[in-house]
């Protein structure tokens, strides 16, 4: 397909979109008065500025003036001012970023200029009305497009073309306000300008139907007192006749306009304007459109270099015969500058004054937007990082903007700055007593988990942790140790005879010397007189030395309430992974070799696999 962005460029698309637009503005644009008509295909060769760049804006303007100079057959300055426009923008905004709306305002206030300056260097006259009207309608027409165009690009910074999917840029306050003013009265009165023109362009043709009608009607009326000897003399061009017919004609005849009475052979009987000229042949050199059966407009078909050169030599021309046959043709020409005087200089004026409220927009825009921001500016400020300002005990303060709206939004603010104070003061002391609460219930947490994990007569780890502790290290890769089981030989004894307060004294001081004998194991007591400690990462000697070192430190005797209580144990060892790797294999082989060792009397017995044994002495 034509329009497949993979076989085009990102930007041709575009392009050949805008100049498609561009051509057609100027196809279809819309006429206002006669030789003024409004043009929209700046606007899109602005839009081309900006979204495709400068060179491709600089084409499609070079392309609308070709259209614009050979097929619609526009003079040469309306053609190429549409380049010069497009040059001049593009080297602005190349150099300079602003407002493309006052930089084109600029270049039509200096076009102007210089048209009206050339005009009185070339011609050597003073500036006429048309001119006048002329060059502020391009300007007004030029910075209406200008600011469309601006307005397009401000506020609609994403369009469907992926292309023109621009970075967000925040808008200043100050430009949508000057938008709004000009754009508020600009646009509605050119939308007012184009139907009044339409409507005066009509008026125009119909006054001078009534004033050539009118002329045509009182010399046909005087006519008709002539008698059939009178008409003869005429056809004969009688001398005498003739000159009661000039006479008549120039009495019916109005200023600046032509009132010529011929034959049908075209030969002038009567002319106002006085000019010797033989034949009545006013068709040629120019382009006619007939308004109705008797009202045609011409036109020089000579280009002119400015339009008004073009409306200054165009004329209406009023043809009507006289009744009874008589061969007698009445043609009335009026200029059209003659009925265009008064509407020039009505809209000469209101195009001044559109241009002088743009130029006051603008120079007391900076101003209105001061006093109008500044109030934003300050609200914005106080209430900037407003949550640190809380903790600083900051206040809004109170201040008079002499704008409703804003003084209300300002007390609305300074309300809520005042709740927002007091939630985050109250937020404050919840969040200490939550904070409070927390310890409190991190502390209870601790004291369940040390009751849940002590034994609360020895102050060891119990079983419950002992469990946890066996099955976290025997998960984990590699790992490697061996589990000490031992008891208190005659324990039931020592507690029958001397009572439950000595057996726990006897179960304290057993606890305490495996604590300080097993070193970087770790000690718990399973139940009555059952205890393990857990070696990790300990070899064969390490676990003979912790053991040995236990049997060693229970040689001490326990002093209680004068009697000496004489500690003794059987250990029990097994080890992981070699032995077992499971929790509660690994403590039933330490516990059977804890048996055994009760049973050989030998304080320490390391499990055995009795498999292997065999498998050892065969």
């Amino acid at each position: 397909m034509l329009w497949n962005s993979g076989m085009i460029s990102n930007k041709l698309q575009p392009a050949l979109i805008l100049l498609l637009l561009s051509l057609l503005a100027d196809w279809f644009s819309i006429p206002m008065l006669y030789g003024l008509q409004y043009h929209f295909s700046s606007v899109f060769i602005i839009l081309a500025l900006y979204l495709v760049g400068g060179r491709a804006a600089i084409l499609i303007s070079a392309l609308v003036a070709w259209s614009n100079y050979f097929l619609l057959e526009m003079p040469l300055f309306n053609s190429g001012i549409v380049i010069v426009e497009a040059v001049v923008l593009a080297a602005v905004v190349r150099v300079r970023k602003g407002s493309v709306f006052l930089f084109d305002l600029c270049f039509w206030f200096a076009a102007g200029m210089g048209t009206l300056i050339g005009w009185y260097l070339f011609t050597g006259t003073a500036f006429h009305g048309d001119v006048m009207l002329h060059v502020f309608g391009y300007s007004v027409n030029g910075a209406g497009n200008a600011l469309a165009a601006e307005i397009v690009l401000t506020y609609l910074p994403i369009l469907p073309w992926s292309f023109v999917q621009r970075q967000y840029k925040p808008i200043p306050l100050q430009q949508i306000l000057v938008h709004l003013a000009i754009s508020g009265l600009v646009f509605p009165f050119i939308c007012f300008m184009i139907v009044t023109g339409i409507s005066q362009n009509h008026m125009i043709n119909l006054r001078a139907h009534q004033m050539a009608e009118s002329t045509s009607n009182t010399i046909k009326e005087q006519l008709k007192s002539w008698g059939a000897m009178e008409y003869r003399a005429l056809e004969l061009q009688d001398i005498i006749q003739l000159g009661k017919l000039d006479a008549m004609v120039d009495h019916s005849a109005f200023p600046s306009a032509r009132v010529v009475v011929s034959n049908d052979n075209g030969d002038i009987l009567a002319d106002s304007s006085g000019a010797a000229e033989p034949k009545w042949d006013w068709r040629t050199g120019g382009t006619i459109y007939q308004y109705d059966d008797s009202l045609y407009l011409w036109l020089p078909v000579k280009r002119q270099f400015i339009e008004p050169s073009v409306w200054r030599e165009a004329f209406y021309l009023y043809e009507s015969t006289v009744d009874g046959g008589t061969g007698i043709r009445i043609s009335v020409k009026i200029p059209v500058s003659l009925l265009l005087a008064d509407a020039e200089g009505i809209y000469t004026l209101d195009f001044v004054l559109i241009l002088l409220y743009i130029l006051l927009v603008l120079s007391t825009s900076n101003g209105i937007s001061r006093f109008i921001v500044h109030f934003l500016v300050k609200l914005t400020h106080e209430t900037t990082g407003l949550p640190d300002k809380m903790t600083a005990h900051f206040e809004i303060s109170v201040q008079n903007s002499h704008i409703m709206e804003f003084d209300r939004l300002h007390e609305n603010f300074r309300q809520m700055a005042l709740k927002l104070k007091a939630m985050f003061a109250e937020a404050v002391h919840m969040n200490a007593v939550l904070k409070e609460q927390a310890d409190q219930i991190k502390q209870s947490e601790i004291r369940f988990q040390q009751l849940a994990f002590t034994d609360a007569l020895t102050n060891i780890p119990n079983r419950l942790y002992f469990h946890s502790c066996l099955k976290e290290l025997l998960e984990q890769p590699h790992a490697y140790g061996a589990l000490l089981f031992m008891d208190l030989n005659q324990f039931k004894r020592i507690n029958d005879t001397h009572g439950h307060e000595a057996g726990d004294a006897l179960l304290q001081h057993a606890a305490l010397l495996l604590t300080q004998a097993a070193g970087e194991g770790t000690v718990c007591r399973l139940g009555g007189d059952e205890f393990v400690i857990i070696l990790p990462a300990a070899g064969s000697q390490e676990i003979e030395r912790t053991a040995a070192h236990i049997l060693e430190r229970f040689n001490e005797p326990l002093a209680y309430q004068g009697l000496l209580l004489q500690p003794r144990t059987s250990i029990g060892i097994a080890r992981f992974p070699s032995d077992a790797d499971r929790p509660e294999e690994l403590l039933n082989l330490a516990d059977r070799a804890m048996y055994r060792a009760k049973q050989r009397g030998s304080g320490i017995e390391w499990y055995r696999d009795p498999d292997r044994e065999r498998e050892g002495r065969t």
